[in-house]
This record gives C-alpha cells, structure tokens and sequence, in this order.
C-alpha cells in the first residue's frame, strides 16, 4: 500500500523533563529516555500521543535526564552503551553499539501514514534473527515471515497457522551477537513484517491507535527480556504445587467417580501428579460459578475426597454469562449494565456453550470488581486457590457457520466507538486482574495461580498460559518448543503446550514422546478432547506407562530446582524453559536451534520428534559437557559439534553443562511430600553460580530462605562454597549432600571446612554429607 504523508523534515526540537520533542513538517515525535536502558519513541499526527492510557505497562515509566547532542543536522543522546541518533532531513534513526556498529537503521521517512493506519519500517543490516512475538506458529527465527496481533480462538490451528490466541507486540533482534528489543505498545490489530515482503527491510505498525514504540537495549538477550519485564511487569511467582504434574480432560461427567478414578490411577499407577482439572461439564448448564448438581450433589464432599489422595482441584472459567433470566450472574449484570452492547443500546448476545450468551466488560473497574467476588462460591467449595480462563480472546460463536451472524462488528465501546479494534486484543487482560484479584480476597496470602489462553503484553503479571488446542500430530509436538521458547523470551516464562495433543487420537509412541519433552514444560499437563482417545498413561502400552512415569519422576526429583528457576523468573523475567543461543549467543550456530532447548542454565533437552526414531542429531556448544544419564563426559572443542545420539524409545539425549549446579530431592508422587535430605549435584568444567529458593511453596509474604551455591575450579581443583542461610525459612532437619559426577580419577584429598574426609570415588561420583544447618559450608576436592 502507497502511504499518503510521513511526518517529514525535523523543523524544531525542545528538550524538558518529559523528554527530547521533534517538531515535524507534519507531526512531531519524542524520546524519552528511560531509566534502565529503554527508549521510548512516541510520535502523532494529532493533539495526542495516547488517547488512552497502556493495558501494557503498569506505571508510567519514569524518565532519565540524558544529553541531546547536536553535530550537523544528527542530533545524538548517548545512552549506557548505545548511541541514539535522529536525522533531520530526511528523518531517520540510528542505534549503534558500544563498538559503534550500527545494530538498527530505521529507513528514511520510516513513519508512514494512510489515514488511521502507520507503518515503521528498518533496513536489515545483515544476518538479523528475530525473536519473541509472544505465541505465534512456525520455527524459533521469524525472519522471513509476517504476522498480526489479533486474539483469535483457531483450533484446528496448524504449524503455519496466524494469528492465533495471544498479542504480545515484542521481538527481539540479534545481529552480529548483538541484541535489541521493540515494543510496540498497541492493541490494534498490528502487523510486524520480518523481510517477508521485502527481504531488503523489515517493518510494523497498526490500523490505528498509539504510535508508542520502546527500543530496549542489550546487548544481552538476557538484559532485553530482563529490561522488558522490568517495564510491563515482572512475572507472578506461581505456588510450587502448580510445577506438578496435572491431568484434565473435556469429557461429559455422568458422575464423580469419572474423575475420582483417575485420581485413583495416578496413585495406584504410581505417577506423579499434584491437581485434577475440571473442563467446562462440571458446571449447570455452562453457567460460570455454578455446580452440576447431578453430578456433583456436594462439591465439598467430593473436592475432600481428592484433598485425601492430595490433589488439588482446579476448574475452568470462561468470560460468556448463560443469557436467562432468573441466573443471578446474568440478572445482576443486566441490572448493573455490566455487559458489551451494541450501537443501539441493546446487549451484545454471543453463541458459546451456554447457548446464547452475554459478556461483561472487563474494561470497566466496577465489572472486575463484580466478577472478582463470584469466585468466592469456588473457594467455598473447595477448590485451590487457581482458575483456568478460556475462551477469553472472546471466542463469541462455537459454530463456524454462524460467525457472521453473531458478529462482534457492531459492538461499541463507552464513548460509542467501534469496540473490536481497539478492545479485542486487551479483552482477555480485564478478566485476567478481575480473576487474580478475586482469587487474592478469596484465598488470603496465598498465591494464586492462574492459566489463561488469550492475553495481551504484561499478563505475566498474573498468569500463566497454555498453548491453547492443539492436536495429537508430531508436528505440534515439535512445534511446542519453539512456540515456548519465543513465549518465554516474551515475558511469560510459566507455559506449557497440552501433552498428547489436545485434538486427534494420540498414539501409543507419541504420548510416550510427549511425556518425555512435556515433563520439562515450565507448566506440564495432560489434556484431551472430548470424544478422542483417553489420555490416562495406564490406557496405553507399558511403555507409555513407563515412560510417563520415569520422566515425571525425574521432573519432581528437579522439583527445588525448577522452583528456584521460577522464582528467578519472578524477579528478572529470566525463562525457566530457555533456546540455546539465550545461553551461547556468541555461538551463530545455535541461533535457529527449535529442536532442543535448555531447562534453566544448565541442562539440554534433546526430545525425539518423529516416529520411529532410535538415533537422533545433538547440537553441543563449546564447553564441556555429561551425558545426563551416564556422567560420560565430553569435551566440545571451539566451534561446537553435532553428534549423533542413541535415543530408543525409553531414552531421550539429555546433557549436563560444565559447571551444572543442581539441587534436588528423592522422587515423590506430589508437592506436598517431603524431599527429603537437598541433593546438590555439581558437574566440574566451569565456574558458575546457583542461588537456591525455598519457602512454604504458597505464602505471598510468608518467611523465606536464599543460599547461594559457588563452584570455582583453579590448579589446585575444585571449590564449592554453600552461602548461610539467608531469610527466616527453616525447613525441616535434614543433610545437604553434594554430589560431585563425572570424575575421571580419584581426589588426592576432599575437605569439608578444613576437615580431611575419608571418600572413594563410586559410579564416576564422589559423595559427601553434612548437616544442612543453615550456617556456611566449603568443600575442596583436590586433584
């Protein structure tokens, strides 16, 4: 499309404490400096930058004072270890590198208008890579492909399937080992185009709405995912119940026992597994908030029964209020005016499970706050303190054919402005806060755990999220990693994708498959369709059975160090579930890597991903590396190497890193059981750091405890140094025993805080024991 203006030459420019102005031929645009390393850049063609204030970004980002420096007609402000320019005439942006190499280059005159709609566009400078984008189809890479924002329920959606169930407008560029992000803070439907139509730039832009873009530096991709969640939020620390294992199902209850013997099964078959999931027939008649009493005669009784085989009870909530009077939700929310209408007043009426069907509108404080308090009635009947949200893009019509008729066209907001535009996208976001503040009054100091399907930039703020429906193919199991990966380097390291395949009749092969990448899912859950083969592990051949089991033991044996990763991610919005060029990024050839991952910083995840495999190609960057399961050592040379692993049907490849610190626990069957004494297993080969978290795994304030773990290698060997405890957390007696695996030859000696200890190297290990007594602990192991 021809654009009809741009904001042309720079005529003026004012600086102040808001930020650096630029008067236009024909608008004008400011930057503003934003303290940890962001830039932001708002321009308008109007009076306004924003006309309504960010669903994105919770506080208004706080200013830095930096220097604009003019040279000619570029006028620079030098930023940490960037330099920003702007060109006059004709308009253009650079962002160069503390090497002074040019990482972006806008085009000239990038900011392009036709009507309503702007255009941003850059050149490609050479090899970019492009990252993040939130939930979004196809490889780890987006260069080479389009996309748009626009929250869309697509359940036959597909590996090259867009848009799907989520907007968050944020990628991430690496060039050349450098890496920066862009935020386009817009709930339009916005496009971002990485080379696809043009492979000679790359742009972005909207239909409407705020030109309002943050430029986040690195040059870490670490410090960019750092800096963004810094500014839209840092992540909800989830309770440590919600990284076990949970299985649900869609099916039509006919009575408890249906969902009391699969309980049953997982305790009998002896597979982990720590909540029960309620699908959408638990309730009357699809209304939200209500009990099928015919099913259910006692919700109480029935949640009690699985809170003594200690599971925990979560159930689904859609947005949709059953359109009929005399149901409570719905008459009190006609009463109120609590719900979308149309342009003449009138109710907007959808067609979703209940049959006809309202929606409240959750832009609306007193609406949140109405639905906030009906989840009161789920406390009181004993569900845990969570709730899983779908259908919430909104998903308006459940049949194809008649989408048209119940469109949400005609839809308006308070000021009698279309609705769908602008508000779609942020729709599922109100409901988001309404649910975390009601699970918050209903569940005091506890923290709740939330799982949506729609959402908008910053949601990481409450919830966590699932891939939504995927189907039982071995394409959707490899297209869970990259789809993971990028929502991970999006702000949202909680995620997880439906084990089995949502949709489809899962084979034997590929359930065990599943279960062996999907036990490593930050959020790990089993899930089918109704009307498709049951999923239960104990339905399937013994090797499925094995399989499932084995990996989700060793999933809670990682328990402390998953749950230590995911408060890491609470504080920094580090992902738990990691590619491998966020840890090598120096190392080009692991910029496209999609089919292995890292689980925090120190173990690689090589999945099988096709049928009928028993070998498979493993990517190992430099360094040194054990075989997970052997403690076999090797040692990668410059450059890295691809070997060729064995992986049978009982066996996927996974490695340990050179310097792997690794807390962990007996095997258990549930998070409420003890681990036991805190097993620390350390890999030599490289200097490295672990800070170790535990508390009650729910409180919101309650007492905590950090220790740090060192491990240092110098002539003499190794040093691993145990910090004291810090906070008020005191877990119960037991012994630290520390693990050293992957030794080629005896110690000369080993220390424990200068005291001589009588050890023998068995299995390739040496073992020592202490009393984990909250004070400083040092172990030598001179070679």
């Amino acid at each position: 499309m021809k654009m009809s203006y741009n904001l042309g030459h720079v005529s003026t420019v004012s600086s102040s404490e808001t930020g650096h102005e630029f008067k236009c031929e024909n608008g004008r645009f400011i930057i503003q400096p934003i303290s940890e390393g962001i830039i932001r850049f708002q321009a308008t063609f109007t009076e306004y930058y924003r006309e309504y204030p960010s669903v994105a970004v919770p506080h208004d980002p706080p200013i830095q004072q930096a220097h604009l420096k003019k040279t000619n007609d570029i006028w620079e402000i030098n930023f940490e270890n960037y330099a920003f320019a702007i060109q006059s005439n004709p308009f253009a942006i650079r962002l160069m590198d503390s090497q002074g190499s040019v990482v972006f280059k806008s085009c000239s005159n990038p900011l392009k208008m036709s009507g309503t709609r702007f255009e941003f566009s850059a050149k490609l400078l050479g090899s970019e890579c492009f990252y993040g984008m939130g939930e979004k189809a196809h490889g780890l890479n987006k260069r080479g492909l389009r996309y748009e924002m626009w929250n869309t329920d697509n359940p036959s959606h597909d590996i090259d399937s867009d848009p799907l169930y989520q907007s968050i407008p944020f990628f991430i560029t690496l060039l050349d080992s450098s890496s920066f992000g862009v935020f386009l803070d817009n709930t339009y439907r916005s496009f971002f185009d990485f080379g696809k139509t043009d492979p000679s730039l790359y742009y972005f832009g909207a239909p409407n709405g705020p030109i309002d873009i943050y430029f986040i530096l690195g040059p870490s991709i670490r410090l960019v995912v750092d800096r963004y969640t810094r500014l839209t939020g840092r992540p909800h620390f989830v309770p440590r119940w919600a990284l076990g294992h949970q299985h649900s199902r869609w099916m039509e209850y006919k009575s408890e026992e249906d969902i009391l013997s699969i309980a049953h099964g997982m305790r009998e078959y002896k597979i982990p597994c720590d909540t029960i999931v309620l699908d959408i027939g638990y309730m009357d008649e699809f209304r939200i908030f209500t009990w099928n009493s015919n099913v259910f005669p006692n919700p109480d009784d029935f949640t009690d029964k699985l809170a003594s085989l200690d599971f925990r009870v979560m159930s689904i909530i859609d947005p949709g209020v059953k359109l009929e009077d005399g149901f409570d939700l719905y008459d009190e929310g006609i009463k109120n005016d609590y719900f979308l209408k149309r342009s003449d007043g009138d109710v907007y009426v959808g067609l979703v499970w209940p049959g006809e069907t309202v929606f409240p509108d959750f832009s609306k404080k007193q609406v949140r706050d109405w639905f906030s308090k009906q989840y009161q009635k789920l406390a009181a009947s004993g569900l845990s303190n969570s709730s899983w949200l779908d259908m919430n893009e909104p998903s308006y019509c459940i049949y194809q054919g008649m989408k048209e008729e119940y469109s949400l066209d005609d839809v308006v907001d308070e000021k009698g402005e279309p609705w769908e535009p602008r508000m779609r996208n942020a729709y599922a976001m109100g409901m988001i806060q309404a649910a975390f503040n009601g699970l918050r009054a209903a569940y005091p100091n506890q923290r709740p755990f939330l799982l949506t399907r729609s959402g908008y930039a910053g949601y990481q703020r409450y919830s966590a999220m699932w891939t939504g429906d995927n189907q039982s193919k071995w394409e959707h199991l490899w297209l869970s990693i990259p789809m993971l990966l990028n929502l991970g380097l999006s702000g949202i390291p909680f995620c997880g994708a439906d084990i089995g395949g949502f949709g489809g009749d899962v084979s034997d092969e590929l359930l065990a498959r599943w279960y062996q990448l999907g036990a490593f899912y930050p959020f790990s859950r089993n899930h089918s369709m109704i009307n498709t083969r049951r999923q239960e592990p104990w339905l399937f051949d013994d090797c499925v059975l094995h399989q499932a089991r084995r990996y989700l033991e060793l999933r809670y044996e990682l328990l402390r160090y998953l749950y230590s990763l995911a408060y890491e991610s609470s504080k920094s919005g580090i992902p738990i579930m990691r590619p491998l060029v966020f840890e090598f990024q120096d190392d080009s050839n692991t910029y496209e890597l999609d089919r292995q991952f890292m689980l925090g910083p120190f173990i690689l995840i090589a999945p099988v991903l096709e049928p009928d495999v028993d070998t498979i190609l493993v990517y190992l960057p430099e360094g040194v590396w054990y075989d997970f399961w052997t403690s076999k050592k090797l040692v990668i040379d410059e450059g890295g190497s691809t070997i060729s692993v064995s992986s049978s049907l009982d066996n996927i490849p996974i490695y340990s890193r050179g310097g792997t610190i690794l807390p962990t626990g007996r095997s258990i069957q549930h998070t409420n059981q003890n681990q036991g004494d805190l097993i620390v297993v350390v890999y030599p080969g490289h200097d490295s750091d672990f800070c170790y978290f535990e508390d009650d795994g729910l409180s919101e304030t309650g007492a905590i405890l950090f220790m740090d773990i060192s491990l240092r290698h110098d002539d003499s060997g190794l040093h691993i140094e145990f910090s004291k405890h810090m906070g008020d957390w005191a877990p119960p007696p037991r012994d630290i025993v520390l693990e050293i695996r992957g030794l080629d030859k005896e110690p000369a000696a080993v220390r424990l805080d200068n005291s001589l200890l009588d050890t023998k190297i068995l299995d390739n290990k040496v073992q020592i024991r202490f009393s984990d007594d909250g004070a400083p602990h040092i172990v030598d192991i001179s070679v």
